[in-house]
């Protein structure tokens, strides 16, 4: 993609001499309450700040001082990926820059949020970088950045197609939450409605996953190997994502492969020693092995695997385990016995459990396909601003 821009009237100069990092400060009694903005307020790689406090909560910070107004960028001197365009007056803390333009009849203010995330200015941030562990930003290393000015017309063209490609973004992100929400309730609604219950155990084969050391994996496939299925080939919706998958050889067969009826129960977050949701492995995953899983299910009857992973997908059955597995030492510690007791919501008649997988399912694809489109989006924003702005 190329948008042959004419760059050769655009004007070169240094970073420090058309943007200045603002130190207005805060006094509580004289400014009263104000939103504040920390790092977690800051979502890394999206221009506008994703959340706000308050000056009069109990989690606003003493040192915070700096103020802001809409409009300014903040930057964080720690993290250089975390940087907003506010859209409301504030407050921050001594770690942000607080940057605004100095005459915005040669740089405008909506223009600098992207001048400062184009791919050029990213890659002289990091160059300079101080610190040996915990490395942060200091103000003359980016007042030095060169960067190049078109003039104001060209200037505010780029700032509203790139802000209208972020719009256009976070208007499907929000339709991905709303349509997650329904599914959530969906699910939820149907399940509380079903006339009975069943033991898990009586419905699926259950055992714990092997284990083997890391060293094991090779890259490459070789004779006897078996692909090695783990956390990051898993996605959220359940599906299994077999690109860069890794290889092992010497685990034996029964123990060591799943095919399309099973299921694998992860623990997804770590240390926090809580159940991840249930993937469900696509009939391409057959005969493949296993790694980073805790449980695997086989259903007894097939026609069920897609049930009993919206099932134990469900919000409230994902408490009900992480409850049981709490105070033990990773979700292996969750016996197979206690997941073979487990009650679930059930009924006798098949057509009423593939109806609820029929729904489930064409929420889960209409996910799939907003997602899709918010990476497209996403990628298109990513061209059009290292086109204009420089860099690759």
């Amino acid at each position: 993609m190329s948008l042959n821009l004419d760059k050769s009237h655009w004007n070169r100069v240094a970073f420090g001499d058309v943007v200045r990092n603002v130190n207005d400060y805060f006094d509580a009694d004289r400014d009263g309450v104000l939103p504040y903005v920390a790092g977690p307020n800051i979502n890394p790689g999206e221009p506008s700040v994703a959340s706000y406090g308050a000056t009069d909560d109990d989690e606003f910070p003493p040192t915070f001082k700096r103020m802001f107004r809409s409009g300014d960028v903040l930057l964080h001197s720690r993290g250089i990926d975390k940087l907003a365009a506010a859209d409301r007056s504030g407050v921050t803390g001594e770690k942000l820059f607080v940057l605004r333009s100095v005459d915005e009849t040669v740089l405008l203010q909506e223009y600098l949020i992207w001048l400062l995330l184009s791919p050029q200015a990213q890659a002289h941030m990091k160059d300079n970088l101080t610190g040996s562990v915990n490395k942060f930003l200091n103000w003359k290393p980016l007042a030095a950045l060169e960067i190049d000015i078109p003039p104001l017309d060209e200037q505010k063209r780029i700032a509203d197609l790139l802000w209208a490609i972020e719009r256009h973004k976070r208007t499907l992100a929000d339709e991905v939450e709303s349509v997650q929400g329904v599914l959530a309730r969906v699910a939820a609604t149907r399940l509380s409605a079903l006339p009975t219950t069943a033991r898990l155990g009586d419905l699926t084969t259950t055992r714990s996953g092997p284990s083997f050391p890391a060293s094991d994996v090779h890259g490459e496939s070789v004779e006897g190997s078996v692909p090695v299925i783990g956390i990051p080939n898993t996605k959220p919706d359940g599906t299994i994502d077999l690109e860069g998958v890794g290889h092992v050889t010497g685990l034996p067969a029964s123990v060591s492969t799943i095919d399309e009826s099973s299921l694998i129960l992860i623990r997804t977050n770590g240390n926090r020693q809580r159940i991840g949701n249930v993937y469900i492995p696509p009939e391409a995953a057959h005969g493949h092995a296993v790694s980073a899983f805790q449980f695997l299910m086989r259903a007894n009857d097939m026609s069920d695997r897609d049930y009993l992973f919206w099932v134990l997908s469900e919000a409230g059955m994902q408490h009900r385990m992480s409850d049981a597995a709490s105070g033990t030492v990773g979700l292996g510690n969750l016996a197979v016995r206690w997941l073979n007791e487990l009650e679930i919501p059930w009924t006798e008649l098949p057509e009423e459990r593939r109806a609820f997988v029929e729904t489930l399912g064409t929420l889960r694809d209409g996910l799939a396909r907003l997602r899709a489109e918010v990476a497209a989006v996403t990628a298109v924003g990513k061209v059009v601003l290292g086109e204009m702005l420089g860099g690759s």
